[in-house]
């Protein structure tokens, strides 16, 4: 045994490990308490507090986990509002139910409204709480030597940094400690009969879920438990899955008919209430969220990536999978316990795929995986010196590259994962482009690369109070190069290259399935929206536009995203067209 193994195994022996994890943890995703507020933080402190406005709308999207309630009035009006497209599905819904993370957030709104710093320290404070948690769990499931491997391995993992560095994301972290303490606690209660702990383990999985609907990937993990490392009698191992399988079963029945969940978003998907579109794309971004958690590219490439990059990412993360699934053949055919966490890691991906692939999806995910790749470390330290068939020595390659990266990339990755999210930096060139002149008048945005790049203006002057429009009106969102012809002196003509919809981003309040046929309008205070055309499929790829004035009226400020930003427009003259470049959006930090 070298002497660096040694050292870690005296460290792994620890009996404060998990202080010491935790504080590894703190410091690699530290850099995140300087980057400030993004994207739905400005939501957040908004919606938090008492300014003008705010409390109809938190009415709505309850705190920020909610983009629509399924109520056609509240969703056109947030169309009148500004806060959603014209397009936008009518019975759209998109609401969360996370009352416990949504407690911590006001705790920030009632201490530290405005402070970034304070807010991302909040944060903080939860992944060193659920570092902890996660020591005491690996090591009541693998021992103290495995268990501590696992936990370092976990604290070190860059697929956090995401949910770490994103304020409005915090609702993971808090679920994540939550199940960590049930299934430790679930563990403790079957292999050294706690009684207390038997009581405590599903109250702290309820919590989860009611900080989180992504704790639905606990109860694969308690079933696994009983369905591989605990022996005796099947009714036996059953009965100590049932009280998890009635929580479970009751909160989602609760769920939806306090209506809660998803319908009518492509971004968005309910395997609860649209089973059959979710397995199509759980087939799809299953591989991709593994190759993100195992290895690189982020999950995150494959809708960032662009178009060509698609079909050759998916590709490779099918043979990805085909590789984990060598490398851990033989571990999984030698441990029950290692059969615990692969089941585990699997059933996690049916919540991570309800939205497009993101390596913020993965902490349940990495429950199991870090498990697994602890397990395999140990099982090939067990078998050094001895004469390996082909088909492990094909493992041990594979898993040294895994533990290599676990061990050396990941420490290094953390950091840059947590500030990830500074990459929307040039979104947030939207906020200064656009300046006082709009105060009390009507701003229409004739192109804009994302919904959160309007948004961002109106959200930012409401929360700095700063002069706000009278109105805000967006006639186009996405990367579609528009075509705009002036049809009379109050009146605009949009073609959109391809049709709406695009983009799978742009499928946030409508699914591109949802037919918008010709002749339907939509009706907002001084303009009137009706569909001229449709593509083949149903999506509108030319759109009138009738305003209650002259477009020259200086009551009206156009803007057009261009070169990073919003510029000023001026519409055409009667009977005359210009084609607007795409409005793209370059992620990157200036």
């Amino acid at each position: 045994m070298s002497s660096l193994e040694s050292r870690l195994i005296r460290f792994l022996g620890k009996k404060r490990l998990g202080a010491w994890l935790a504080l590894v943890a703190v410091v690699l995703s530290s850099p995140c308490l300087f980057i400030g507020f993004f994207l739905d933080d400005y939501i957040g402190r908004y919606v938090w507090s008492d300014l003008p406005g705010a409390h109809a709308w938190n009415r709505i999207i309850e705190g920020g986990y909610a983009i629509a309630n399924g109520n056609p009035a509240d969703n056109h009006w947030q169309v009148e509002l500004g806060f959603a497209p014209w397009w936008i599905y009518d019975h759209l819904l998109v609401r969360l139910y996370r009352p416990i993370a949504l407690a911590t957030h006001l705790l920030d709104a009632k201490l530290w409204l405005h402070s970034a710093f304070m807010m991302h320290a909040h944060s903080l404070l939860w992944l060193a709480l659920m570092v902890l948690a996660a020591t005491r769990m690996y090591r009541a499931a693998l021992g103290p030597m495995v268990g501590g491997f696992a936990a370092l391995l976990f604290a070190v993992d860059h697929t956090h940094g995401f949910v770490v560095g994103y304020i409005a994301n915090r609702h993971a972290l808090v679920a994540g400690t939550l199940c960590m303490l049930s299934l430790e606690l679930h563990i403790r209660s079957r292999t050294k009969s706690d009684r207390p702990a038997s009581l405590i383990a599903p109250i702290a999985y309820l919590l989860a879920l009611l900080a989180s609907e992504a704790s639905l990937a606990m109860a694969g993990y308690l079933f696994a438990y009983a369905l591989f490392v605990e022996t005796g009698p099947l009714i036996r191992r059953a009965l100590s899955f049932a009280p998890y399988f009635l929580i479970t079963v009751v909160w989602r029945g609760l769920y939806n008919l306090t209506g809660h969940g998803a319908r009518g978003s492509g971004l968005y998907l309910d395997p609860g209430r649209d089973p059959a579109h979710f397995l199509v794309a759980m087939m799809e971004r299953g591989p991709v969220l593994l190759l993100g958690q195992f290895f690189i590219p982020p999950a995150e490439a494959a809708s960032l990536g662009g178009g060509a990059y698609v079909k050759p990412l998916l590709v490779f993360a099918a043979f990805f999978s085909v590789a984990l699934l060598v490398a851990f053949a033989p571990l999984l055919a030698r441990s029950r316990t290692a059969r615990f966490w692969a089941l585990g890691l699997l059933v996690s991906l049916v919540p991570a795929s309800s939205t497009w692939p993101h390596n913020r999806q993965l902490l349940f995910t990495s429950f199991g995986a870090m498990g697994l790749v602890a397990e395999l470390w140990d099982m090939f330290v067990n078998l050094r010196g001895q004469k390996l068939p082909l088909n492990v020595r094909a493992a041990g390659a594979i898993g040294a590259v895994l533990l290599l990266g676990r061990l050396v990339i990941s420490p290094v990755a953390t950091p840059i994962a947590v500030c990830s999210i500074m990459l929307t930096t040039p979104l947030h060139h939207a906020i200064t482009s656009v300046g006082d002149e709009i105060g009390g008048r009507d701003a229409v945005f004739v192109t804009a690369p994302d919904y959160f790049a309007v948004k961002l203006v109106q959200l930012s002057r409401r929360v700095e109070e700063q002069p706000i429009a009278r109105r805000f009106r967006a006639l186009s969102f996405g990367p579609e190069p528009v075509t705009v012809e002036r049809t009379s002196d109050r009146s605009l003509r949009l073609h959109y290259e391809g049709g709406i919809l695009t983009h799978q981003f742009m499928e946030l309040y409508r699914a591109r399935d949802i037919p918008m046929p010709a002749g339907t309008r939509v009706e907002l205070a001084g303009l009137s929206i009706e569909v001229a055309h449709t593509t083949a499929d149903g999506r509108p790829d030319v759109a009138d536009f009738t305003f209650d004035r002259a477009l020259e009226d200086p009551s009206f400020r156009f803007y057009y995203w261009t070169d990073g930003g919003f510029a000023a427009f001026v519409p055409p003259r009667s009977g005359a067209r210009e084609k607007l470049p795409a409005a793209v959006m370059r992620y990157g930090l200036h």
